[in-house]
């Protein structure tokens, strides 16, 4: 803001909106320190909380539940009755497996610390009616703030005064393409969009947890504050505590019988206890948890190693083998997030243009320094793809000047000279703006025209380009002007967002394993379409708003719904919590921005693909680190190889306890016979223990 002492005026582009009218004034001119003060008090810092466990709260919640509880009974007990041998082995039982759950706890930690870890960032702020560089941290409801390009937006900002804003909301939306503001999206900028180009002014409307992406992050943080177990470890936990407690009734009946029938009571109470303490020990899988820890971390080896996955939560490889639907983002996931032309699909308006000459004239008018440019890039590998000998045709035009890309003109211009053509000057940019620069609402550009049939072109271009906005492209015209002649439209550049490679025979095999996929995606409901025919996917797609009123009827939708486009990150997340919740069945999301984190955190398994933002990836419990989806594929066949195999030890293991605590119940009834809570204790042990190898069984896949 270069004049403080009224930095609201003066700021606007040429062509430029005016400012909304239905701003008050005293919002435009900020707030005084004092109503900033009195705002921190009431919405807080524009940071995301930070939920603190404590160590020793997350070492003690290992020692509780069922099992742990038994086996620290069974600890109590020999320690009355002065068993110190069974009291070693019992406590050091306790203690293996609080570690493992203390390890896995900690790792989560370490990816909720990385999560809520922030870079500071710095924005002009008018406060007490001049402005001053401030931390983002400091921003409340209802500061005024300059937004210039390459800045992140830091908060829910409503645009008001200034030029016409070009807005990266790929970490949103994954759209590649950056968005108008204001325009059809409206004044609202969201907090995690990054300014493209332009200069403007904005009122912050909402901070911190409060944001889109700031409720979507709280959300994340409080999932990873709670402990995950795959549903098949809960449900094998279920069983043991069925039979646990059907082994207590069990050791509760002995008591009573040994005790008050035979006398041990009086007799023998120590021995009666050590009785009782075996029973207790049998009916408890002991080493059930350190063979599940072992078969998962050898299979997280082998798909890191193999298949190119980390696995940073094991109850998602667990659960991967159950997965009933797999919803996946589209662009960066199923697509290559690189807009290419679309060779085949280039229209030419006349037989005096061929394609070749519509490649030419694009790239003329494109930079090849601008790599970063989504659209100059693709017309300049499309050019590149043609003449792969083609710089030397190019460089034969020399370059007059240029007229940069403008949000308000929507076009580039250019002028070359040409040693036999002459002068030539081209136009690249919305279809109909290169058409009719007048066409929408005049400018003040300097370049103005119409080309030549103007009305019978714009009729047919019209129709041209709503077809393939149908199927999904995105659009680019060329114009040329050859001399003192006329302006004439050469044609028109589909541009479209490819599938990667893999992503088609992945979605094939996935379904062949009865996996179905659903995409869900920020981008234009046509090109989610188009992109769902190219992959063989279900073309069965609705907006995201269908989400946002919960009814068993939008349930109903989600559930046969292919997809959602045009989605926020909570749409994302419903849509996960409600297949998870709802009809209870194993969710996976993938994704790679921060539009994905969210939902990737609420499903079983969340899948972050190579090259994903670091809020995806800490949000996963997957990260692929190769290109492609094909890994997802091979994480599923093989967790389903790792299920057979915990499924063959649950099985056992389960049949081996209830038959030794049937035995010895049977052996102390009929013949009271005392046993050895030691020698119990050792079968048990060594019973898991010779399970152990079978985390290295050859298993097949299971279809289903």
């Amino acid at each position: 803001m270069a004049d403080s002492s009224n930095p609201l005026h003066g700021g606007g582009a040429k062509g430029a909106p005016k400012k909304k009218e239905e701003v008050p004034l005293e919002d435009r001119l900020g707030l005084t320190t004092e109503q900033a003060d009195a705002a921190t008090e009431k919405w807080g810092y524009n940071e995301l909380p930070t939920v603190i466990v404590p160590l020793w709260y997350i070492f003690l919640i290992q020692f509780t539940g069922t099992m742990p509880y038994m086996l620290e009974l069974a600890c109590i007990l020999s320690l009355v009755v002065e068993d110190w041998i069974d009291f070693a082995i019992i406590l050091t039982m306790v203690c293996c497996n609080g570690w493992l759950g203390f390890h896995e706890e900690l790792k989560a930690k370490e990816s909720l610390e990385e999560l809520t870890s922030k870079m500071e960032q710095k924005i002009p702020i008018l406060r007490d009616g001049s402005a001053e560089q401030l931390n983002t941290r400091y921003l409340v409801p209802g500061d005024v703030v300059l937004l210039c390009g390459g800045c992140a937006i830091p908060a829910d900002i409503e645009w008001f005064e200034g030029d016409v804003l070009s807005i990266d909301t790929a970490a949103l939306t994954g759209e590649p393409l950056p968005r108008k503001y204001p325009g059809e999206h409206g004044p609202l900028i969201l907090c995690a969009c990054t300014v493209r180009a332009g200069e403007a002014y904005g009122i912050v409307r909402k901070t911190g947890i409060h944001t889109e992406v700031g409720s979507s992050q709280a959300d994340i943080m409080k999932d990873k504050t709670q402990t995950k177990i795959s549903v098949f470890e809960e449900r094998v936990l279920y069983a043991v505590k069925v039979i646990i407690l059907i082994s207590m009734v069990d050791v509760f009946v002995i008591f009573f019988v040994q005790g008050l029938g035979r006398g041990q009571f009086d007799s023998d109470f120590k021995e009666l206890l050590l009785t009782c303490l075996s029973i207790i020990i049998a009916a408890v899988p002991v080493a059930l948890p350190l063979v599940l820890q072992v078969t998962m971390a050898l299979g997280a080896g082998k798909m890191a190693s193999q298949f190119n996955a980390v696995v940073t939560s094991l109850p998602a490889l667990q659960d991967i083998s159950s997965m009933s639907v797999l919803c996946s983002d589209k662009t960066g996931t199923l697509t290559t997030a690189h807009i290419t032309i679309h060779a085949e699909s280039v229209w030419t308006c006349s037989s005096e243009f061929t394609q070749e000459d519509v490649a030419l004239y694009g790239v003329l008018s494109s930079n090849r320094d601008k790599k970063e440019d989504a659209i100059d890039r693709s017309v300049v590998q499309h050019y590149d793809r043609l003449f792969p000998n083609g710089l030397a045709k190019a460089a034969e035009y020399k370059k007059v000047r240029n007229v940069g890309f403008n949000p308000i003109y929507k076009r580039v211009v250019y002028e070359y000279n040409h040693p036999k053509h002459g002068n030539i000057t081209i136009a690249k940019g919305l279809p109909a703006k290169v058409i009719d620069t007048a066409d929408g609402g005049a400018d003040d550009a300097a370049d103005q025209f119409t080309v030549e049939g103007l009305a019978e072109i714009q009729k047919t271009v019209k129709d041209v380009d709503y077809d393939f906005s149908k199927k999904g492209y995105k659009t680019l015209g060329v114009s040329v002007k050859k001399g003192n002649g006329p302006w004439k439209f050469v044609g028109i550049l589909p541009m479209l967002d490819p599938p990667r490679h893999d992503s088609a025979q992945t979605i094939v095999n996935l379904q062949n394993a009865g996996i179905g996929v659903k995409m869900i995606t920020g981008d234009h409901l046509n090109i989610a379409k188009e992109t769902s025919k190219l992959i063989g996917m279900g073309t069965n797609i609705y907006a995201g708003e269908a989400t946002r009123v919960a009814s068993e009827q939008t349930n109903e939708l989600i559930w046969n719904a292919d997809g959602f486009a045009q989605v926020l990150p909570r749409d994302k997340r419903e849509v996960i919590l409600v297949l998870r919740n709802k009809f209870n069945i194993v969710v996976g999301m993938t994704g790679d921005g921060v539009n994905d984190a969210p939902a990737l955190s609420a499903a079983q398994c969340g899948i972050a693909v190579d090259d994903a933002t670091d809020a995806a990836k800490n949000a996963a419990a997957i990260i692929l680190t190769s290109p492609g989806l094909s890994a997802i594929y091979s994480a599923v066949v093989e967790s389903r190889r790792i299920f057979r195999k915990l499924k063959a030890y649950v099985t056992y293991r389960f049949a081996a306890t209830i038959q030794i605590v049937i035995v010895l119940t049977l052996l102390i009834f009929i013949s009271n016979c005392p046993i050895n809570s030691l020698y119990v204790i050792m079968l048990a042990l060594f019973n898991d223990l010779t399970m152990l190898p079978i985390a290295y069984d050859r298993q097949q896949a299971a279809k289903t």
